[in-house]
């Protein structure tokens, strides 16, 4: 493993954390989060409430973020959910991947 891998593991858990705590600002939680480094740093994150959440799928090599819900996070998977976006940000993103998750919460309070 190369430093700028370590380097770049770090850097996304820090994004992550300051997500997790822009959204608690809100009273949206993170369930469940995978990264995908070697696949051009695509990722899924699962948040929202227990009765309505959304699964983030971040597409890092095609720069497509894809949204599905709402589903109940503590009752199953979100892949009975229709998408709700999918929404090319290109390569490199016009908007950071996180800020997108964020900014979906802003503008959709009873999301």
């Amino acid at each position: 493993m190369s430093n700028n891998d370590a380097d770049w593991g770090i850097e996304h858990i820090q994004r992550l954390l300051g997500l997790a705590e822009s959204l608690r600002a809100l009273r949206i939680s993170v369930y469940h989060h995978e990264w995908y480094e070697l696949a051009m740093g695509s990722w899924k994150l699962t948040a929202g409430t227990r009765h309505r959440s959304y699964e983030f799928v971040w597409d890092g090599h095609e720069g497509v973020m894809s949204v599905r819900g709402p589903f109940h996070a503590a009752q199953g998977s979100p892949s009975a959910s229709p998408t709700v976006v999918d929404e090319e940000l290109g390569v490199p993103p016009s908007l950071e991947p996180f800020h997108y998750v964020e900014r979906f919460f802003q503008t959709r309070p009873n999301a």
